[in-house]
């Protein structure tokens, strides 16, 4: 935790954190293989012990949770800084489908994915992946089982994480690789006819399921395609103190070329309340209900979004920043209420990233997938966010389409005014487990 009051409050996160996983029963997929099943644990409500010790069980390891945070603003980096207007974007969607794809590559197929995430052993990503899942699986169930036992109402809040294998019947996956899938990554297999409109029609509705109806998207499938990874994320947290919509008011926000649009503010002021103030912008967040925050970025008036999302690291060292240069004092907030989504053709970013080869005919690598020759012909994500006076809905999903070949200190207090009537950037951070689920910018809160 980089902010001495987050350390309680991470720990107190454990008894607050509601987490909508699939997977806490059968996950039949029709014409497909079952997932693995998260097995609930059965623990009485107020054995608070056997929780704790639970989740310590599935905690991620610290050097994991750092790839997984360098994956993530490298990633917004190459995603966001070739964008123009809103634009949001999940890295752990992107990881969970890439992480999928990786466990079956070999040569340097693998080790360009592989090294792009983070990890050098597909075993050690699988079993990370597995845990995080689990940890979100076991919280849902123990603030279920601690709303049931105390008569409260759970909050609404949620982290739902879903994967799938949609296989055409033109090609045979190996045995093995169908079974970690299942058992680390929870994944239903569907085997389906990509040159039938339905299989669209049902992959569309399967995203929308697990999304909450949030994205419904009208797939465009390849008849050539054989196989498709699709991961979907689902984040719902209210604000740990909401703002008033009496508070609400029409202002001006001025967009990046100067033109100006009204839009509705929600305001208020914290007179305790963490925040950077650096040469070029200022940074502070907000709390959500279910152990997570969302960070604000402000750039200086005349400082371009550009200077902060052209840079991986630079982004990664701002929105990360450890102890030293937080200070405490009075937030005057005003943000605008905002909903829009995004939609990503990811080839060239991951070519970016060094994730070259996959993409190949002639030389993508997937041994450990499938003896037929196979290659990534089209990677794509949408996303979507929106923030009101209630709390922060997010979802996105990521899919990776294949065809064969040929085919956290006190100083004095002080102020810091997070008006943020001008473009800005945004982070939903799960800071009790040091995920990063979304990034994004807003150019024009206006638009949809």
């Amino acid at each position: 935790m980089r902010r001495y009051q987050r350390i309680a409050a991470a720990v107190a996160a454990i008894a607050v954190f509601s987490c909508g996983c699939g997977g806490m029963g059968s996950n039949k997929a029709a014409d497909g293989a079952e997932a693995a099943a998260v097995e609930p644990a059965g623990i009485p409500a107020g054995d608070y012990e056997s929780w704790e010790e639970l989740l310590a069980e599935n905690d991620i390891r610290a050097e994991f949770a750092e790839s997984l945070s360098h994956f993530a603003f490298n990633s917004a980096s190459a995603v966001l800084s070739a964008e123009e207007g809103n634009a949001v974007f999940s890295p752990l969607s992107l990881y969970y489908a890439l992480s999928i794809l990786g466990t079956g590559a070999s040569g340097q197929t693998e080790a360009e994915i592989l090294g792009a995430l983070g990890v050098s052993d597909k075993a050690e990503l699988a079993d990370q992946c597995a845990r995080l899942y689990r940890r979100y699986a076991y919280t849902e169930e123990m603030e279920g089982a601690r709303a049931e036992e105390y008569g409260e109402e759970v909050p609404q809040s949620s982290i739902k994480l879903a994967d799938s294998l949609w296989i055409s019947d033109d090609i045979s996956l190996e045995p093995g690789y169908q079974e970690v899938c299942a058992e680390d990554f929870y994944t239903s297999s569907y085997h389906v006819d990509f040159k039938a409109q339905e299989t669209a029609e049902k992959i569309g509705a399967w995203i929308s399921e697990q999304t909450e109806g949030v994205l419904a998207p009208e797939m465009e499938l390849s008849p050539d395609t054989v196989l498709a990874i699709i991961n979907t994320l689902y984040f719902y947290g209210g604000w740990q103190d909401r703002f008033s919509e009496a508070l609400t008011e029409e202002d001006a926000f001025t967009r990046g070329d100067g033109s100006e649009v009204t839009v509705p503010f929600m305001n208020r002021t914290d007179t305790m309340k963490q925040f950077i103030k650096e040469e070029g912008y200022t940074l502070s967040a907000l709390d959500t209900n279910n152990g997570c925050e969302v960070l604000f970025l402000l750039p200086d008036a005349g400082t371009d979004i550009d200077a902060f999302t052209g840079d991986g690291d630079r982004l990664r060292e701002i929105f990360a920043e450890t102890d030293d240069k937080w200070k405490t004092g009075e937030v005057i907030w005003k943000i605008p209420k905002f909903s829009f989504g995004s939609s990503f053709d990811l080839e060239e970013a991951l070519k970016s990233m060094g994730m070259e080869r996959m993409f190949d005919s002639l030389s993508a690598e997937f041994a450990g997938m499938s003896q037929d020759p196979l290659y990534v012909d089209r990677t794509i994500q949408e996303a979507h966010i929106g923030v009101d006076e209630e709390g922060v809905e997010g979802a996105a999903y990521t899919m990776i389409s294949m065809t064969e070949s040929g085919a956290w200190i006190m100083e004095d207090p002080e102020r810091a005014e997070m008006i943020l009537d001008r473009p800005f950037l945004f982070a939903v951070h799960d800071y009790a487990n040091d995920v990063w689920l979304f990034l994004g910018v807003c150019e024009d809160p206006s638009a949809a």
